[in-house]
């Protein structure tokens, strides 16, 4: 129980040592933990995302039968990811804390 107060009180303090808005330079152990619960909990934008970019690539039957299906398999994808790199966000794997899947953030590519 104190090791789980101390997780996060560290999580929960670390944004406090931000000097600038800029990005990180280096992928690290956090933002793989980071990136693992923003695919689990925020993989489902992939749906209408698929969808959106179907849609205006190749036109309204595209959506429905491409983008959905595709949305789907990188919404459960997502999802799998997720729950590994919240498991192994210690371990520096892929080398340097890289991203399994890209983009690397499930909004990044989003198409309103």
């Amino acid at each position: 129980m104190k090791l789980l107060a101390c997780l996060l009180a560290i999580l929960v303090a670390t944004p406090a040592f931000a000097g600038t808005d800029d990005p990180p330079a280096n992928h690290n152990a956090l933002r793989k933990l980071g990136r693992g619960f923003a695919n689990v909990l925020f993989g489902f934008i992939e749906m209408p995302n698929q969808y959106t970019k179907a849609v205006s690539e190749h036109g309204g039957a595209a959506g429905v039968t491409y983008g959905v299906p595709k949305g789907f398999v990188r919404w459960i994808g997502r999802e799998f990811v997720g729950v590994y790199e919240i498991v192994t966000f210690p371990i520096p794997a892929p080398k340097g804390y890289k991203p399994v899947m890209q983009p690397e953030w499930p909004n990044e590519d989003y198409e309103p």
